[in-house]
């Protein structure tokens, strides 16, 4: 009996410290927790690259990363549009595939039971899908059917944004109805903002107007707010549909400051920290921009800006280029789809820690690998027979002076009749919310993933009336109160394949062919097999100067025809020359593809220090800042649609790779003597002219 009772005091005594410690357990997790979710969010310290292999000619791995979801154990979901899956990439930094076979999804959530919510935009659905096993289920709309009805037959258009309250409610942004839908848990789907047509203005419901909305986050006191993309705005909206701005002047700039002053330029979504703050991606800035609220509300950035790119490292050095969604994960750390980079990245909170790289310059599409992709054509009917050639890809557009601009000309000009119709060279989906801009104007744009196309009326004839047929591809018209035709949209996931109609012509009567990635541009000439294309004509050096490192030319000594110019400390070489082809008008002048010069001595032999000739401006891609136009072009060079065309090539400078720097021909390190300047120029296709100035290097004087 004595024995019977001591074991049972010794098991009471042992459950009594089992709860004991699991008390303490749980007092010291509550107070983890606590801890965690109480002190305030850390400063963004570090940005770096989680996954993808950047941008891809097929719907490669992440081609088209764009929706960010983050669960609570820090799983982040990642739609790629263009591959029509979902990945997951796990805390270790594993990157799987969980769902594939999808049209276009776009925007993602995270469900209270750990499914994933989609907005498949090219199917004009919201889908469910199973976390573990992939399957999906739809939710609302109808698959390939675009239109716009609440209630049990709901209808969507384009929709790109989702979001899910603890209630099961899924709120979407329907983009290209212009409107914020509600599916209730019960399935039922009604209108919560939005008027029939696009626009601007705050009230109730449908008073309300948005334009292209993109983006939609549940905020701390349960209501929502939306990346209204083509208004440039954040807007704030309750569940009762009251719809305000929140922050955004309406500029299409990127712009910090308190709310009322700040600008963005194409939010495309939004997501919602612990603390209340909201991260925006700016997608046309390629910024990541963070709204706190308080005593003093106010827009800041937190990383990118000009110029776009990849670059990884602290997050006011970084580059992005257009980012698309964005969540936080449970570490503070802001996830986001740099999209026209093909990859996903995360900017990380002081302390915070995930498995990932370092990026230090863009990914690339090789000019060699899209012209094996793309079939032989020309962007007109019949796409066999051969055209002119009007500008050529690295060009100076405007004119390089003082207090004007001047821009690399960044694709390739081909002429055609006004009102002639332009298409589509290779097979692509729309990506970009905004694909078209500019409209009305002579630059009126589309783009692609891989190839954009200027100088059009988009989906529209010489008249301004839309092409047959075009409205069923999603091309959406904006009209004025007389008709007038004032915007045009095309949904993301659109689909046109070689020789589709895009548009036509407008005054300019060339098409701007734009190849590559954009801010990756390659040389389209060097991109595109363009059939009949011959050129056999080399280029022209009109006259070549060497002028010190202020602009002003050295003295010539010497009779005439036998001069030689006298240099000292750095030189600097420009030679005025340009291109043309086989076939063109003989007015036209190209310009170049490749440039360099070597210094011979008076006997014809290499140089010390030039063995080898200096190749030192190359047209495979363009400078990334235009800053770049200055160490490529001499004052005075110029041209465009109207004027003379002066293209004066600053060989001693270099411009190769995307990078470009002032260099010189440092007189000083060659011995006193006469020698040979050999100037080199060519066109895509070789055709090479060289042609050598006399130098003498005299003896320092010491002035």
């Amino acid at each position: 009996m004595a024995a019977h009772t001591r074991d049972s005091l010794k098991s009471i005594r042992r459950r009594r410290l089992a709860i004991t410690l699991g008390l303490a357990a749980l007092a010291t997790l509550a107070s983890l927790w606590w801890w965690m979710h109480s002190r305030p969010p850390g400063p963004f310290t570090s940005l770096l690259t989680l996954a993808g292999d950047g941008p891809q000619i097929t719907s490669g791995n992440l081609s088209d990363p764009f929706g960010i979801a983050a669960d609570k154990d820090g799983n982040i979901y990642v739609a790629d549009g263009r591959g029509g899956r979902i990945h997951r990439i796990d805390k270790r930094g594993s990157n799987t595939i969980i769902a594939s076979g999808l049209d276009m999804p776009s925007g993602l959530a995270i469900a209270d039971d750990g499914s994933i919510l989609a907005a498949e935009t090219g199917s004009h659905i919201i889908s469910r899908i199973d976390a573990r096993t992939g399957a999906k289920t739809i939710l609302a709309g109808a698959p390939g059917q675009y239109g716009y009805a609440d209630g049990p037959s709901a209808r969507f258009n384009g929709p790109i944004g989702v979001a899910v309250d603890g209630d099961g409610n899924i709120f979407v942004a329907d983009t290209y109805n212009d409107r914020i839908r509600i599916i209730a848990r019960d399935g039922a789907v009604r209108t919560l903002a939005g008027g029939a047509q696009p626009g601007y203005r705050d009230g109730a419901g449908r008073e309300a107007l948005f334009d292209t909305p993109c983006g939609v986050a549940l905020l701390p006191d349960k209501t929502l707010i939306v990346a209204d993309t083509a208004n440039h705005r954040l807007r704030r909206v309750t569940m009762d549909g009251d719809v305000t701005t929140i922050a955004g002047t309406g500029a299409a700039e990127s712009r910090d400051g308190a709310l009322a002053d700040a600008s963005f330029d194409e939010p495309i979504a939004a997501a919602v920290r612990r603390d209340g703050a909201v991260a925006v991606t700016d997608a046309a800035s390629s910024t990541l921009r963070l709204i706190v609220f308080g005593e003093t509300p106010s827009v800041s950035t937190i990383a990118g800006g000009y110029p776009f790119g990849l670059y990884d490292g602290a997050p006011d050095e970084a580059r992005l280029n257009r980012p698309a969604g964005a969540a936080f994960a449970p570490d503070d750390s802001l996830v986001f789809a740099d999209n026209e980079n093909g990859v996903v990245r995360a900017v990380l909170p002081e302390g915070a820690k995930r498995p990932g790289r370092t990026a230090t310059q863009k990914y690339l599409i090789p000019a060699a690998s899209l012209r094996a992709a793309v079939a032989p054509r020309w962007p007109f009917n019949p796409p066999e027979a051969r055209r002119e050639i009007a500008g050529t890809f690295g060009e100076v557009r405007g004119e390089v002076l003082p207090e004007h601009d001047a821009w690399f000309h960044s694709g390739l000009d081909v002429p055609g009749a006004y009102g002639e119709t332009v298409r589509a060279v290779f097979n692509e989906r729309i990506t970009r919310p905004m694909a078209v801009e500019g409209v009305g104007a002579s630059r009126e744009r589309v783009r692609f993933p891989l190839f954009g196309y200027i100088h059009l009326r988009i989906g529209r004839d010489a008249q301004d009336r839309p092409l047959p047929g075009i409205e069923a591809r999603g091309v959406s018209f904006r009209r004025d109160e007389t008709g007038a035709i004032t915007g045009v949209r095309i949904r993301r996931g659109a689909r046109f394949d070689a020789g589709d109609p895009l548009g036509t012509l407008n005054r300019l009567n060339h098409v701007h062919l734009v190849a590559g990635p954009a801010s990756a541009e390659v040389n389209a000439i060097a991109a595109l097999d363009l059939p009949g294309l011959v050129d056999t004509v080399a280029p022209v050096i009109e006259n070549i100067s060497i002028t010190n490192q202020y602009g002003i030319e050295f003295p010539r000594t010497g009779a005439k025809g036998n001069q030689s110019v006298e240099v000292r400390g750095r030189a600097r070489i420009i030679v005025y020359s340009y291109d043309q082809m086989d076939g063109n008008a003989g007015y036209r002048r190209l310009g170049l593809y490749r440039l360099g010069y070597q210094v011979l001595t008076a006997d014809g032999r290499p140089a010390p220090g030039f063995e080898a000739k200096k190749e030192t401006i190359v047209f495979e891609r363009l400078p990334e800042h235009n800053e770049g136009v200055a160490r490529v072009y001499a004052e005075g060079s110029q041209s465009g649609y109207e004027g003379r065309t002066i293209f004066a090539y600053i060989v001693t400078n270099r411009a190769i790779d995307g990078e470009a720097h002032e260099d010189f021909l440092d007189a000083d390190k060659l011995a006193p003597g006469e020698y040979l300047v050999r100037v080199f120029v060519a066109d895509y296709h070789g055709n090479e002219t060289r042609r050598d100035v006399r130098i003498t290097r005299t003896r320092n004087d010491g002035n």
